[in-house]
């Protein structure tokens, strides 16, 4: 009886143990169980994130796409501008060009009729001044033409030969029927400077 007490209490221990055994194994069934629970959950959640991310991925690259082709867009459109201002610069520079050009001419022009102008006055008054005398009259009246008069006063009175020279050429172009103006400049001559 002895002996049947030692193997029952060999067989108490190993029951005990089972029962151990068992109790920590649904311990550990019990906390795995959570794990795995815990695992599907973030494997769910994760793949909800990589389609969102998918998604976003997708939509990013069609905006890159959308904005890539606004670029390209945007930089025709600035090539033009940079044409654009690259001719308005030339036609800039060359009307400038042409305008100090006129500038000049009109500049010799103006001295020019200034000059003119004061020869035409001091004329004016040496011949009023000689028709007051009455020798100068009665060559006058042989004279038989406006520019044999004025050479008559001219070769009568005090007016130097360059006014003289310049007066009697005045006359001479106005005796062959010019009707423009003197000194004015024909219509024609800015047709080639207007746009």
């Amino acid at each position: 009886a002895e002996q049947a007490n030692p193997i029952g209490k060999v067989l108490q221990m190993m029951s005990d143990l089972q029962a151990k055994i068992l109790k920590e194994g649904e311990g550990a069934q019990k906390v795995y169980s959570e794990f795995a629970e815990w695992c599907e959950e973030q494997s769910k959640q994760l793949s909800f994130e990589i389609k969102t991310g998918k998604s976003e991925v997708a939509d990013l690259k069609a905006t890159i796409d959308q904005e890539t082709a606004t670029i390209g867009s945007l930089e025709a459109r600035l090539e033009e501008l940079a044409s654009s201002v690259a001719t308005d610069e030339a036609d800039l520079k060359a009307a400038t060009h042409i305008r100090e050009k006129e500038t000049i001419e009109f500049a010799a022009a103006e001295k020019e009729l200034s000059e003119t102008i004061d020869m035409l006055q001091r004329a004016i008054r040496i011949i009023e001044r000689e028709m007051g005398s009455g020798a100068s009259m009665l060559q006058l009246q042989r004279a038989g033409g406006l520019v044999q008069a004025l050479t008559v006063l001219v070769e009568a009175s005090k007016i130097s030969s360059a006014d003289a020279g310049q007066i009697t050429a005045l006359l001479q172009n106005s005796a062959r029927g010019e009707d423009t103006e003197v000194g004015a400049p024909a219509g024609a001559v800015y047709e080639s400077h207007s746009g």
